[in-house]
């Protein structure tokens, strides 16, 4: 046993003055005199032998009281198994995701759990310590040491947050500014669920040795969640004249079947559509919903359910945007072609310009979302130049060569390596791959034995990111090619002595995909708050003023970089939060944009006590509590940093043996 305020025991000197006072009791004896006391003589011997045990018990009661008394002010204590003495810095990291609000066994809140445990590493410190907080927002106040008093009132501004960290990730961040020398030893508590889809590879979690880590697994009950995976329409090109569905993947993370569940899209704040499924435990179930209502061109949408008591993913935002008609340019040698006129001539979907490339209007490049070069034997340098520079803002540009094309200018173009071929007969193309996105909802059967169009190529070339359409022979006759825009390489022209591809069943589709292209590559119905940046392309933009994100009272400027029609967004992933925002460039309204959560944070599924204790077992520096209590955590951890504290026995024991003083004095 030890003591934290020796000096204190020179305070038992004070054991001598009950004890003078009972050897020296100067209180004069009188005498009084009775005429007979013979009669008393046995009652005086049995008072004396009374008074005797009383004074005796007396005394020991106020030798006790005293000596206990002064104990607690030496605080006595047993030493702990830790030898190293208490470190002048603590650093805690808890974790406030959205995980955190699932319910413990006695019905509080993980993050309540996690804040009791901050509470009571506050108390287990002397006054001097310096602490470092920090929870998955990073926010500004964990930069800095604070004292115990400044911790102790942002514990009471914490709230969720919407970010999902790594372990590795929070320990970097923790441990940034401070510098492990012996001298500036801590302790470093990190508090979490571990939830196993965001916490990261336990594995790969390699902290320094300067510092002990202790690790609190704040195990929730088991609990069963639904939520939305996925929001997509059933044919990407979203028109108001025309049908679509739109498909929603529900998932259920528990095990119990989920009964009964009423799904509700709201769209502009009106419910629309509801249904009742039932969804089966570790399974995701599709949901199709008509789109049979009328839009307007930004809709917000909202789908909406009740599922307890994970409740902080109940919500999913998108918005619906019909398309716009898409710009089309084609740029021809002669005039007698109609081919591509014929295909892009539905007024509702495109506004089609067909020039003749002797006549171009060089500035309708730039204002068109696919360009065509058709039949061109060679390409001038100039157009090349702004083909080139369309291309750098994100264009879409199709080849089709002419019968006898100039490679070289062609190169110079595409950057690819092309090269002409002669004297070839015709062949049947390959059935395409279904697997490649691009024919996503191009075919409502697939099979490999279809009736494919023939062609002879009077181009070649040998690399490509992507084969859409490919001779039998393996040779390339429709490929992408992406850079900073998108190329589409076809290897004939449209004319009937080289090719039936354009009189075949195939070619409309094809063409219009190309052209979808280039609007469904920016246009999405919704990100995710983690993404860090995001790229854009609305109109009418102007270089000189800030793009701003708006939701009621919530105004946020994200950093910001243009390229020619394209916007580059990088969003404060820190601020923002799942919901619908207004992108806004003055008073103008440039966009609607909808976030969510990413679907791992959903996933409730723990790494248990049990489960870190075998990740970290080899690691010496680190200690893995499996309590779920912070009063039982207190106490473990004073015996292992501190020792056992034996003062409030002291006192207690003070206290008993001066009421036995005082009931001796008036009972005895």
């Amino acid at each position: 046993m030890k003591f934290l305020y020796p000096e204190f025991l020179y305070g038992l000197i004070a054991l001598v003055i009950p004890i003078i006072i009972h050897l020296f009791n100067f209180r004069k004896a009188k005498k009084i005199y009775f005429s007979s006391i013979r009669f008393l003589k046995h009652v005086q011997q049995a008072t004396s032998q009374k008074l005797k045990l009383k004074h005796y018990l007396i005394l020991a009661s106020r030798l006790l009281f005293l000596f206990f008394l002064v104990m607690a002010f030496a605080q006595p204590f047993l030493p702990s198994a830790d030898k190293e003495p208490l470190p002048e810095n603590v650093l805690i990291y808890l974790d406030n995701s959205q995980s955190m609000s699932g319910r413990m066994e006695d019905g509080s809140t993980g993050l309540e759990h996690g804040l009791g445990y901050v509470e009571e590493i506050l108390n287990l410190y002397p006054k001097n310590t310096n602490y470092k907080l920090l929870t998955n927002d990073f926010a500004p106040f964990s930069n800095t040491f604070k004292t115990k008093d400044e911790l102790e009132d942002l514990l009471t501004e914490i709230r969720y947050s919407q970010i999902a960290r790594d372990l590795n990730s929070a320990y970097s961040r923790l441990k940034t500014g401070f510098i492990a020398e012996k001298k500036h030893r801590s302790d470093i508590y990190i508090i979490s669920d571990f939830q196993k889809s965001t916490i990261g590879d336990l594995t790969t979690f390699r902290p320094d040795t300067s510092s002990q880590i202790i690790m609190l697994p704040v195990e929730l009950g088991t609990q069963s969640n639904v939520f939305v995976d996925s929001v997509f329409l059933e044919n990407p090109y979203l028109n108001i004249d025309k049908k679509n569905k739109l498909h929603v993947r529900l998932h259920n993370d528990g095990k119990e079947e989920k009964k009964d569940l009423q799904l509700k899209l709201f769209v502009n704040d009106i419910q629309t559509a509801t249904t009742s499924i039932d969804i089966p435990g570790g399974r995701k179930i599709p949901v199709s919903i008509a789109l049979n209502f009328p839009l307007k061109r930004n809709n917000i949408c909202k789908i909406s359910f009740e599922d307890y008591p994970v409740t902080f993913d109940n919500d999913f935002f998108f918005v619906l945007k019909p398309e716009e008609k898409i710009d089309v340019l084609e740029i021809k040698a002669g005039d007698n072609n109609k081919i591509i006129q014929d295909v892009y001539g539905n007024a509702s979907l495109f506004s089609f310009i067909s020039q003749n490339v002797v006549n171009l209007d060089y500035s309708l490049i730039g204002q068109s979302d696919l360009v065509i070069l058709n039949g061109l034997p060679q390409i001038d340098p100039s157009l090349t130049t702004v083909i080139m520079q369309y291309q750098n803002t994100g264009g879409i540009l199709m080849v089709i060569p002419s019968v006898h094309p100039d490679p070289v200018s062609y190169k110079q173009l595409t950057g690819i390596q092309i090269d002409t071929v002669a004297g070839k007969v015709k062949t049947t193309l390959a059935p395409p791959s279904f697997s490649n996105t691009f024919f996503t909802n191009i075919f409502e059967e697939k099979e490999n034995k279809l009736d494919m169009p023939q062609a002879r190529n009077v181009i070649t070339w040998k690399n490509s990111q992507s084969n859409l359409l490919r001779h039998i022979n393996g040779e390339n006759y429709l490929s992408e090619f992406r850079q900073n825009g998108m190329i589409y390489l076809l290897g004939s022209p449209l004319d009937g002595a080289f090719t039936n591809f354009h009189r075949h069943a195939m070619f409309v589709p094809v063409m219009y995909k190309i052209a979808f292209m280039r609007n469904k590559s920016y246009e999405r119905l919704y990100y995710s708050i983690n993404e860090s940046l995001i790229k854009l392309k609305p109109d009418s933009v102007h270089k000189d003023e800030i793009l701003k994100l708006k939701r009621e009272k919530e105004e946020l400027i994200p950093n910001q970089r243009m390229a020619g029609n394209t916007i580059y967004l990088e969003l404060p992933k820190n601020v923002l939060s799942p919901g619908v925002y207004h992108l806004e460039q003055g008073y103008r309204l440039l966009d609607v944009l909808a976030f969510n959560r990413t679907p791992v944070e959903s996933l409730l599924n723990q790494n248990k006590t049990n489960d870190l204790k075998k990740s970290f077992s080899l690691q010496k520096k680190i200690s893995i509590f499996s309590t779920n209590s912070p009063a039982i955590f207190a106490h473990e951890i004073k015996k292992k940093k501190i020792g056992v504290p034996l003062w409030k026995y002291a006192i207690i024991l003070a206290l008993l043996f001066l009421l036995a003083e005082v009931l001796f004095i008036r009972l005895l």
